[in-house]
């Protein structure tokens, strides 16, 4: 069987991004290439102009193929999704049987696809459905399959947000031609993936991931997203506040990127600092490195203050700490600002690991986490599949696809109620 590569698509504020990647048999990820473009009116997770965008994927992918040596058009792919307003809401659904029935996997499958049925408001969108537990005639237990009972009740986490970034996917992927999104993970999971491991997610970890324009938190026990938070101020902002000094974007970009510090107190030796002015008819702007530490620290504090309480909150539910990823981690003396501010140890990310020795160096770098994750998540799902393929297979029940638990589609839950006949009734429970 041909192996197709992996390919994952990142839309952001500073634009698209998409990288080719091979899975090798020791689990490894060689990355191929990776292609961006700059695009405008991408805002909060949503695409603004799809056919426009539709335009640009198209000519990244191709841009994409070339570079990656690829023979074939680019057709199946990856993309995370993420944005202003995503959250983690608590959800259960009761199942009740007129008879003592066998909980089967294709029932478990049902409830998890019935939540985002059920859980409908007004541009909301369900974008993962994550089972915590379950209550099989009252008893607590994570595996309910093959019980038999009257009654099953599923507790999951819901991610939600906006509808508009997949409406907005969605119209921009219909404009190109035989081309598809097969794998649309939430882009905390993602980046997740990439710079922790199982067992820091299973006993608790926190991982912030520093956008250009937004800052996400998600915190995780028992290998389960617990909590997601999105603040919609990134890098692009602290920028902004520098380029107030006179000076201009890329002026404060490139002065943040080189002698930026996030706190006043951990710079020992001050210096003065000469930029051009904006104004080409005006002085040189001169800064000390204090008070452009004044500057990120005063935004930081904005910034990060709702990230901090929940973290404080959830302290002692945080073993292996705060783990920091994304291209704004690279801030001079984050780490140390963070412990600071939290009392908690923190670390930098690192998803080097996953990737193959011959991958450029460059791939390392943290801004390159979330499309790693993607990349990670897609290989895990395409050998659930070919698993679940050959368990059929070797039960002698063909190759009918299964449902996926995870990463839900629109297509999915399409006729889910026709499975639930008269002897059930499904309901949400009451508070």
């Amino acid at each position: 069987m041909e192996v197709k590569p992996l390919v994952a698509l990142d839309f952001a504020a500073t634009g698209i991004r998409a990288m080719a990647a091979e899975l090798l048999e020791d689990k490894s990820i060689r990355i191929l290439s990776d292609e961006h473009r700059k695009v405008d009116g991408i805002k909060n997770g949503i695409i603004g102009q799809a056919s426009g965008t539709a335009f640009n994927v198209a000519a990244v992918l191709k841009e994409l193929q070339n570079s990656a040596g690829l023979h074939e058009p680019i057709r199946d792919m990856s993309a995370a999704v993420g944005g202003r307003g995503m959250k983690v809401v608590p959800f259960s659904i009761q199942q009740r049987f007129r008879k003592r029935t066998e909980i089967t996997s294709e029932l478990i499958d049902k409830m998890a696809h019935a939540c985002e049925e059920d859980f409908k408001k007004p541009g909301i969108a369900v974008y993962d459905v994550i089972p915590l537990r379950y209550r099989v005639d009252g008893r607590e237990m994570e595996k309910p399959e093959g019980q038999k009972a009257n009654e099953i009740v599923g507790e999951y986490h819901l991610v939600t947000g906006s509808e508009q970034i997949k409406i907005q996917l969605q119209k921009c992927m219909e404009r190109i031609y035989h081309t598809e999104i097969d794998l649309m993970p939430v882009a905390a999971e993602a980046f997740s993936r990439a710079v922790t491991s199982e067992e820091e997610r299973a006993e608790g970890c926190a991982v912030i991931n520093f956008g250009h324009s937004s800052t996400t938190l998600a915190i995780y026990r028992d290998d389960i997203l617990q909590q997601l938070m999105v603040v919609p101020l990134g890098g692009q902002h602290i920028t902004h506040d520098i380029e107030e000094t006179g000076i201009s974007e890329a002026s404060a970009e490139k002065l943040k990127c080189l002698k930026g510090v996030c706190m006043k107190q951990l710079i020992e030796k001050p210096v003065n600092i000469k930029i051009p002015n904006r104004d080409p008819e005006k002085l040189p702007v001169v800064l000390t490195d204090q008070f452009l530490a004044l500057i990120i620290e005063a935004r930081l504090d904005e910034m990060m203050e709702p990230l901090f309480m929940e973290l404080k909150s959830r302290q002692r539910a945080l073993p292996h700490g705060i783990i920091l990823t994304g291209g704004g981690s690279k801030l001079g003396k984050l780490q140390e600002y963070i412990e600071v501010r939290t009392d908690i140890y923190t670390r930098y990310g690192d998803h080097s690991g996953w990737l193959s020795a011959d991958s450029d160096p460059r791939y390392a770098a943290p801004e390159y986490s979330q499309l790693v994750g993607t990349l990670l998540l897609a290989s895990s799902s395409i050998a659930e599949e070919l698993e679940q393929l050959r368990k059929k297979e070797e039960a002698g029940e063909g190759k009918k696809k299964q449902p996926r638990r995870r990463f839900l589609r629109d297509s999915i839950t399409q006729g889910i109620f026709r499975f639930f006949e008269d002897d059930t009734d499904l309901q949400q429970p009451k508070a």
